[in-house]
This record gives C-alpha cells, sequence and structure tokens, in this order.
C-alpha cells in the first residue's frame, strides 16, 4: 500500500480502525488502526484526507527514538570498567 493512504485504501489493505486519542506530547488528533500484521499503529490525517504514521510528524517522537538509538558513553564505558584502566597513584 502506497502512503498517504485514504481510509478506504486502509481499511481495503486490511487495516481495522480502533480509536482515536490526542498525542500526549504534541496533541494532534491520532487515529490508532490494527495492521495487517496485528501491530497497532498511529496515523495522522492530512489536509488533503490521507493518513500517514504519527511517527513521520511528531517532534516528540523523533526525539524519543534519537534518544533510544543513540545509547550514551556511559552505557559503552561503564565506570567499573574505566576505573579498573585508570592509572594508579
Amino acid at each position: 500500500m502506497r502512503f498517504p493512504a485514504t481510509m478506504a485504501d486502509l481499511l481495503r489493505g486490511g487495516y481495522v480502525f480502533l480509536q482515536t486519542k490526542p498525542c500526549t506530547d504534541c496533541r494532534a488528533l491520532v487515529y490508532w488502526f490494527r495492521t495487517p500484521t496485528r501491530r497497532e499503529g498511529p496515523f495522522v490525517k492530512t489536509p488533503r484526507d490521507r493518513f500517514v504514521s504519527h511517527f513521520a510528524l511528531c517532534p516528540a517522537a523523533r526525539i524519543r527514538h534519537a534518544d533510544a538509538t543513540c545509547p550514551g558513553q556511559g552505557e559503552l564505558f561503564p565506570s567499573d570498567v574505566v576505573s579498573s584502566f585508570a592509572p594508579r597513584a
């Protein structure tokens, strides 16, 4: 299926409409669908009544995704490992 898609396209493609809720971060109205693979997906409606993934447009989702995929240096170099290599006085 090509996106952005209309509601009819989504339903024909096996998506099931579940509910609408506002995004807790950006307050956009989010339409929740169950995908053909049985996962839940958030979509937002464009001005032309087409649907795109909310993750593609929500600034808070982009920040959260970047934080989750980029480990901090603390996770790469735990303090107990680093201290074992520190020079002793």
